[in-house]
């Protein structure tokens, strides 16, 4: 008995001095490192997982049917990599489901005709709907796909690269005051050297690599399509690029001055992940992974779009289900577990510029004139849309996709959606969700 005991001490001090050994000789990866290996370990759609066939860029900007089935299951379709959940417990949402909510009338100036949750998910107009208040799940549909499913986020998933730059800047890898020539060599003596991270996160760096013009979806030599292509959106060329992306949009130039318009570009994303990735040497889904989802309680992993060169979709392509997109808008709110933002993050969010939000020549026409007109929209910040005057904040993505958060209200609602004809009535609740926060028995 004391010689098995001897021997059992002796097997655990050798695996303890073996891995002490073995830990000693661990190289830590460069960046480029953890990219290849990220790049070999993506999820390649081959013809066994289509459902239906899908050419692009064709069948992302036009409408119908299909598009459901590509945003539902994107990764049967665009190369992902894993935002790993890991070992950590996934944190569940108590049911307290409202008799009444659904029924409630909803109204914009947007939409002027009445509806309701009901009526919305009943004839279809959204893949899937969740609204949460006080921690609880109060609403919740599916009418388009499955709980499981992972759908497209569309830019709601620059609010987890605003995110993860707020945790960089706590940590003082970098401040938002920071021009980009500091932190990525490739802007050096380039004419948006001195644009600042703050520029870049109002989206105000003045780029010539506009998102909203009508040629950036459709013509191959526009910065933007070239932009889709570098991700892998858009089919990349063959047999490669000329130039890298971040070097595409350091040769793009200026239009205008920074901080003078708010001129909203994806390009101002993939320039903020670069710098996260490079202050941080961790590729973009790793520091999503580290400050957002292992601290959730996610129910399952989720993806993000990842190109043969190592170019994330940060800016728009993630996937992930439902009901993880509300834990992490709950992560904003006091019923959170765990919070991830912290105080000065948060004060980050509700610290803008009305002037610079409503500036003529940019994209205020799009949110607060035509949208949520007369419904308090205040201003723009941190990569999220539109932050309200009693303190709401909203993200809205492409397609119909958003996120709205009220942390006085301890209210979150999420929804997913698919563009299917030219009247775009999916987007009925991109319109109304200002109108469903600010219903009287979410003030209590």
């Amino acid at each position: 008995m004391i010689t098995n005991k001897l021997s059992l001490k002796v097997l655990i001090t050798l695996s303890l001095l073996l891995f002490v050994g073995c830990k000693k000789q661990v190289k830590e990866l460069t960046l480029e490192e953890k990219i290849a290996l990220a790049v070999e370990s993506r999820k390649i759609p081959t013809s066994k997982d289509h459902k239906i066939i899908f050419t692009i860029p064709e069948s992302l900007i036009g409408r119908g049917p299909q598009i459901t089935e590509v945003f539902s299951h994107m990764e049967n379709y665009i190369p992902t990599v894993l935002i790993e959940k890991g070992n950590t417990k996934t944190i569940k949402l108590p049911e307290n489901i409202s008799q009444t909510l659904g029924q409630e009338i909803l109204t914009s100036a947007f939409f002027e005709k009445e509806t309701s949750l009901d009526q919305i998910c009943d004839e279809k107009q959204v893949n899937g709907v969740i609204v949460l208040h006080k921690g609880q799940v109060v609403y919740e549909g599916y009418p388009e796909m499955e709980p499981s499913d992972k759908h497209f986020l569309g830019s709601v998933s620059k609010t987890f690269l605003g995110t993860v730059i707020a945790h960089l800047a706590d940590e003082g890898k970098l401040n938002e005051q920071d021009p980009i020539g500091k932190h990525i060599t490739e802007f050096k003596d380039k004419p948006l050297a001195n644009v600042t991270i703050e520029n870049l996160l109002r989206m105000t760096s003045g780029i010539n690599c506009r998102e909203s013009d009508k040629e950036s979806f459709t013509d191959p030599n526009h910065c933007f399509y070239k932009l889709l292509q570098h991700s892998a959106v858009y089919t990349e060329p063959n047999p490669g690029f000329e130039e890298s992306l971040i070097e595409l949009l350091a040769n793009s130039g200026q239009i205008e001055p920074a901080g003078q318009t708010f001129d909203y570009t994806s390009a101002n994303s993939v320039i903020l992940t670069t710098i996260a990735e490079r202050v941080s040497s961790k590729p973009f889904h790793e520091l999503v992974q580290d400050y957002i989802w292992t601290r959730i309680g996610a129910e399952d992993d989720a993806r993000v779009t990842l190109s043969s060169t190592g170019v994330a979709g940060s800016y728009g392509p993630m996937l992930m289900r439902l009901r993880d997109l509300a834990r992490y808008g709950l992560a904003f709110t006091d019923d959170a577990t765990t919070k991830i933002a912290s105080a000065r993050y948060l004060n980050q969010i509700h610290t803008g510029d009305r002037a610079l939000f409503r500036s003529e020549g940019g994209t205020d026409q799009h949110l607060r004139k035509h949208y949520y007109e007369g419904q308090g929209a205040d201003f723009q910040s941190y990569h999220w849309d539109v932050i309200f005057e009693d303190g709401d904040f909203l993200k809205t993505g492409f397609g119909g996709q958003s996120l709205y958060i009220s942390p006085t209200k301890r209210l979150v609602i999420a929804f997913f959606s698919a563009k299917k004809d030219e009247k775009n009535k999916n987007m009925h609740m991109t319109a109304l969700v200002r109108s469903l926060a600010l219903l009287e028995q979410f003030k209590e």
